[in-house]
């Protein structure tokens, strides 16, 4: 006898176990027993409804049984700035991982406000996630603690960020040495009025475990070189775009304007280059750049930005890893900390020629 043909797969999403149960005869239970592996029905029941399964597409709503067993589905990811290639590559990464792992993913965008990155978080405790991904500066350390009280046995992974937190696990940069490396490659090419674009020292972003890492990076290599540390050459931003305009424009107001900036992060540094452009000088042969991530965004500018690249596709994996291996181990999954490097990603910002360098 001929099979009649599967349904197309917009058909295939709405049947329900209603539709298998009554064509195949039996009860709703009936159906619900063999789609959830119960041991009780006979050898025949069990292949006639699985063939009707089968046939007709059928593939049970995870989501809604995980509501009634007060169990998550997704895993909740919250992220400070959608904007910002940062957080959508990692996001992209961890997309692929948690779809290979067979979860899916309930993304939250904080918008750098920690109003908005605790709300984020309540929402993400009423639909039951079975982890949570926090990238970042976006969710206020208070709501965080509170979360991991309330959800003891949901795993917690933090991107970025490091929390008083014991039950956290972090996934971090050595920022500090990255910081290090980008100013010393500037002095390097002979720049001697190296300034630093931060980024925010109070409200959101400001607790971002690479905020004060690289600025701690920047001294540190200032003081290598024999350089003196001016505080007029550093300059606060929000790790934004336009923050990155505005600061530059006011290093580019001072009375010796630097000769090479390094930028936090690169969405700054493209701000501040455009502002380079805007008053009529040039990168790198007036002023060198450098900046940090190694967005896609930073090899197709012209010039193109020398950064230091984060591994943004090994966080995401990682995190999908680590958040896997915690779930198989369920109450008993521990916290870790892992460390990843930054490497220097030369190109043609701060290509400065030597000759041009001013003492």
């Amino acid at each position: 006898m001929t099979r009649p043909a599967r349904p197309p797969a917009s058909a295939a999403r709405s049947i329900t176990l209603h539709d298998i149960a009554k064509r195949c005869g039996v009860s709703i239970a009936t159906v619900s027993a063999v789609v959830n592996g119960a041991d009780w029905l006979t050898e025949a029941t069990r292949a006639r409804v699985q063939r009707a399964v089968d046939d007709m597409g059928y593939h049970p709503n995870r989501f809604a049984r995980g509501l009634k067993k007060q169990e998550g589905h997704a895993v909740g990811v919250i992220v400070s700035d959608l904007t910002n290639p940062f957080f959508t590559q990692i996001v992209r990464s961890l997309t692929h991982a948690l779809h290979d792992d067979g979860h899916a993913l309930s993304l939250c965008d904080s918008d750098h406000r920690h109003d908005l990155g605790e709300a984020n978080l309540r929402m993400l405790v009423e639909g039951q996630v079975l982890g949570l991904i926090v990238v970042g500066d976006s969710v206020p350390e208070s709501a965080l603690r509170a979360f991991v009280n309330q959800r003891p046995r949901v795993p917690v992974i933090v991107i970025e960020r490091e929390y008083a937190v014991p039950q956290v696990s972090t996934l971090l940069v050595d920022s500090e040495l990255g910081a290090y490396t980008a100013t010393m490659h500037l002095a390097e090419r002979g720049c001697s009025r190296i300034a630093m674009i931060t980024g925010p020292s109070s409200g959101a972003g400001s607790a971002t475990y690479g905020r004060a890492q690289r600025y701690e990076g920047y001294k540190r290599a200032l003081r290598a070189c024999g350089q003196r540390l001016d505080p007029g050459l550093v300059v606060e931003g929000n790790f934004r775009y336009e923050s990155g305009r505005d600061a530059m424009r006011r290093l580019l107001s001072l009375r010796r304007p630097p000769d090479a900036v390094f930028s936090a992060n690169d969405m700054m540094a493209v701000g501040a280059m455009s502002a380079i452009r805007d008053a009529g000088a040039r990168v790198p042969d007036d002023i060198a750049l450098v900046g940090f991530d190694n967005v896609p965004i930073t090899a197709l500018m012209q010039p193109a930005l020398t950064t230091m690249a984060m591994p943004l596709r090994e966080f995401g994996e990682s995190a999908a890893r680590l958040l896997k291996q915690q779930l198989a181990l369920g109450a008993e999954h521990s916290p870790v900390r892992m460390a990843f490097s930054a490497e220097l990603v030369i190109r043609e910002s701060s290509l400065r020629p030597i000759a041009a360098t001013k003492n």
